[in-house]
This record gives C-alpha cells, structure tokens and sequence, in this order.
C-alpha cells in the first residue's frame, strides 16, 4: 500500500508469505497468520552469509530474505512488530525442536488486507507507552544495518 517503507520488516515478511518461491512460510487456513516451517525456514532465508542458496545459480530463493542467520531472531522480530504464538498449535514441538511447525499471528497481518500493514509498529520501548496512554505509536525507521 502507499505510505509503506518497503524496507520494514513487515513489508519484507508480505513479500515472502506471498511469494510463490518461498516454502518454508505460509498463510494460515484462515489468511489471518503465518505457519513456519523452522526447520526449512532456516534453510531457505537464515543461511549464513556467503552460502549460495539456490543450487549453484547464485541468486537467493527468496526474494528478501533476512540477514538474521538464527531463528530466534527472526522470532525476536516477530515479537517486536506484535506478532504472537498461537498455543497448542498441531505442529508445535518442545521449544528449540527444529523440526515445529510454528503459527503465528497480528491482527494488522492479513492476506486479504494489505492496507493493514501501515498499522503494525515496531514496539520500542516508548512505542509501548505510547500505545499504554492511548497514543498514536509511530514506526522506527530502519537503522542502516537494516536497510
């Protein structure tokens, strides 16, 4: 939608759920959240740096993949932008299984409504209470390393 820094990881995490190279991550049956494959997502967007990851071909499977190379910190990201687990999700294993299929959700992260990603705020401290007093919270821009 007009208005969204294409950089944001939320854009970035848009682009990759809707693409059709991208495996590992996937709309949930109702389109209102993600299913992640770990074990394949860390194979397909978390390879270390330098690792060709597409057969030989030198151009990456995915078109924005993370410069994360740890699950965690794809999950931290989820966390900051207000994404959430879904409990008792079938695919869930014990924490660190790198085999789980994980579900997560935001109520500003639904295939049919793009223009809902404008609303999904990184929550920064101060973002936090902002959002506690009622106020409007307001996006960070991407620090350099992100850009």
């Amino acid at each position: 939608p007009a208005g969204l820094d294409a950089r944001t990881f939320p854009a970035k995490l848009w682009r990759l759920v809707n693409s059709p190279r991208v495996i590992s991550v996937r709309w949930d049956s109702l389109c209102q959240g993600l299913l992640i494959d770990r074990a394949l997502f860390e194979k397909e967007l978390l390879s270390p740096a330098g690792v060709d990851r597409a057969g030989g071909e030198g151009v990456s499977t995915a078109p924005d993949s993370f410069k994360a190379t740890h699950f965690g910190s794809f999950v931290r990201q989820l966390n900051l932008y207000g994404f959430q687990k879904v409990p008792g999700w079938f695919g869930a294993a014990a924490p660190g299984d790198a085999g789980a299929i994980l579900h997560f959700r935001n109520p500003n992260f639904r295939r049919d409504r793009p223009d809902l990603l404008l609303r999904i705020k990184r929550l920064t401290r101060a973002n936090r209470q902002r959002l506690a007093a009622g106020l409007e919270v307001r996006s960070r821009q991407p620090s350099r390393f992100q850009q």
